[in-house]
């Protein structure tokens, strides 16, 4: 008989990039509903209601977005043709624009912006004229004129060096509008030239060519992202005069506009391939992008939805046939390059502000993720697998003896999982930081994985690593 231990000291997040028997130990090749902070293992928090109305059709919702003002925050839904606002004062939500035309698969932009010393926020939706709301009339009215050229049915628009952008004219696929420069009598809602200078003109210009259409635009501190279907393009310069317009090199699969997402002055996107961002020059793919091959090989991103909080990037996205909506969140974690999945409810929109993560789900209510225990009231069904490993020793037989951790919470299930089939225990975690969880385990054979569990939805923390203790025995041919 020969004992060895088997050790989890840290715990990080989801690698199915390599075979499990060479995966890190404090890794998965399946988890859900687990967060991996400061190397401990808990049950990842749920999402509380922001509002207690909820609105009435949120399989019709398309996008969520949350205006911060300076003296309040305004909760916004997008249909496919019918802009919504919370009346929180009445409990209701009030119709704001009607676009006139109703697009199923209409996919929204969002920009604050300020025309003349009035801050509006512009809504595109490349069906119809864009519509402006200065977040206290009753109703939004149209943005642009007839006159200033700035009446096109446009879906993406960006600030960059104090003009605004605008593209998806399907008109005009390739085309790339920008507006006058601000000041006297000159305003964003006017994109004619200027009898000033060329470089306070407004106007446009044609990026490609029409069979390969403008799919984002993304401004950076120095340069404007052109997305196209099959390409990617910046833009430099601060001023017509000056402007260039160049192809970036890089090898990438496209994705949907909304799966892009700035942090600090880095894009980042999620495409079928993995994760992707743009680094001030060319287009990377991440090194660790592998790590959720599987997942995303199975998952729909025609709508996804990201945001950032903090150190954490968030794509809400759809897994498996037949999902009409996004039902999972996939999270990276950028300080410690980790990847978890959410599950277990709908995110029919996503939208972080102030610090803050919204979710709009299943049921309609704007909710505040990453907080609370449950999912709105649903408890939150956890696992973690550590990886099905013969610890490169596959002509010794492996009994599995004792297991040893630390943590609190409730009761914490452990499945032993052998040759000679599955056991499972369950034990009511120690609590406080000086006890042991001591737990006898059965089960032997040449490779083993234990499963760590949550039991009814309660919220258990594993602290300070995890050790298992083993007889090995060379197997008798």
């Amino acid at each position: 008989m020969a004992l060895r231990q088997y050790r989890i000291p840290v715990f990080y997040g989801i690698a199915q990039n390599i075979t499990e028997n060479r995966q890190n130990d404090g890794e998965s090749p399946d988890a859900c509903n687990m967060d991996t902070q400061n190397g401990r293992l808990s049950v990842a928090k749920g999402y509380v209601r922001e509002s207690e109305t909820a609105f009435p059709a949120p399989e019709e919702a398309r996008r969520l977005y949350v205006w911060r003002r300076a003296e309040e925050r305004k909760l916004l839904i997008a249909t496919g043709g019918t802009l919504f606002v919370l009346d929180e004062s009445a409990g209701a939500w009030k119709k704001l624009y009607e676009f006139g035309t109703v697009a199923t698969l209409a996919q929204y932009d969002f920009l604050p912006v300020k025309i003349a010393s009035t801050e509006y926020l512009l809504i595109a939706n490349g069906t119809a004229r864009m519509a402006k709301w200065d977040g206290v009339s009753e109703t939004a009215e149209a943005f642009g004129s007839a006159e200033g050229l700035s009446d096109m049915a446009v879906n993406f628009v960006e600030f960059y060096y104090s003009r605004l952008f605008a593209a998806g004219d399907v008109q005009n696929p390739n085309r790339l509008y920008y507006s006058q420069a601000p000041g006297d009598t000159r305003t964003i809602e006017n994109w004619t030239s200027a009898v000033e200078s060329e470089n306070v003109s407004g106007g446009f210009v044609e990026v490609g060519t029409g069979s390969d259409p403008i799919t984002g635009l993304f401004a950076l501190s120095n340069q404007l992202l052109i997305f196209k279907r099959d390409s990617l393009y910046r833009l430099l310069g601060d001023r017509p005069g000056n402007f260039r317009i160049q192809p970036v090199n890089g090898t990438m699969q496209q994705p949907v506009h909304t799966a892009c997402v700035r942090a600090g002055d880095v894009l980042y996107f999620l495409t079928q391939g993995g994760m992707y961002y743009f680094d001030g020059q060319t287009v990377q793919r991440k090194a660790d992008a592998d790590k959720v091959q599987l997942l995303l090989q199975s998952a729909t991103l025609s709508n996804c939805v990201a945001a950032v909080r903090g150190d954490r990037l968030y794509f809400a996205c759809s897994e498996g046939a037949g999902e009409t909506g996004n039902n999972a969140i996939l999270i990276y974690d950028l300080a410690h390059g980790t990847y978890m999945i959410r599950r277990g409810f709908q995110a029919r929109g996503l939208y972080a502000a102030g610090g803050t993560l919204y979710l709009l789900d299943g049921n309609g209510f704007v909710c505040r993720f990453e907080e609370g225990d449950t999912y709105d009231g649903a408890r939150i069904d956890a696992y973690w697998k550590t990886p099905m490993t013969d610890l490169d020793s596959k002509a010794v037989n492996k009994r599995l003896e004792e297991l040893y951790l630390r943590g609190s919470g409730g009761i914490l299930s452990v499945e032993a999982v052998t040759e000679s089939g599955t056991v499972y225990n369950e034990r009511l975690m120690p609590g406080g930081s000086e006890r042991i969880l001591e737990l006898g385990l059965n089960g032997d054979g040449r490779a083993f994985q234990l499963v760590f569990r949550n039991v009814n939805g309660s919220h258990v923390t594993i602290d300070g690593g995890v050790e298992l203790i083993l007889d090995l025995q060379r197997r008798v041919l």
